[in-house]
């Protein structure tokens, strides 16, 4: 099963904290995270001004710990091994790794990241320009720097960009 991923963290240091964490299976199933422990003083200003305001709170808003159990739920309530794509793997997975390090991996994960790249050129412009199309045309739907929103506009660009013909 291919689940596509992204995160949301505090900076581009390498000592981030997770704020949010957004999943979308293949066949559509959702997943979606808030951190309750981040700390907004080690947030920088674009994320202050452009994920903070995203954040949905409620039922989304838990423990860290509670975040890395309910994510591996949704992990293994799929058949089969599960493969996690990301358009940015080194910041995504390091959040993925923490929690399961912490907290206790899922049997059926694959532990390494599949980069949404692709060899041909033509794949790649049409998996960027799709991610584009997705925030056009689900707008305001979906919303850029929303964890599952990106993530969701992912699947989206993946499944255009593999689905076409040459």
């Amino acid at each position: 099963m291919r689940v596509y991923i992204d995160t949301e963290f505090s900076d581009l240091s390498e000592q981030n904290e997770l704020i949010s964490i957004g999943c979308i299976s293949e066949d559509g199933k959702r997943f979606y995270a808030e951190n309750s422990c981040y700390r907004v003083e080690h947030c920088s200003e674009f994320v202050v001004e452009n994920v903070l305001p995203l954040l949905e709170g409620g039922n989304h808003l838990m423990h860290y710990s509670m975040i890395a159990k309910n994510l591996r739920l949704y992990i293994e309530s799929f058949d089969g091994l599960v493969k996690m794509y990301s358009d940015a793997c080194y910041w995504d997975w390091q959040h993925v790794e923490h929690l399961f390090e912490t907290y206790g991996w899922p049997e059926n994960l694959v532990r390494s990241p599949v980069a949404l790249t692709f060899p041909s050129s033509i794949q790649q412009t049409r998996f960027t320009a799709a991610v584009e199309d997705a925030f056009k045309l689900f707008k305001p739907i979906l919303r850029r720097h929303h964890a599952l929103d990106d993530a969701v506009a992912n699947k989206f660009a993946f499944e255009r960009a593999t689905t076409r013909k040459f």
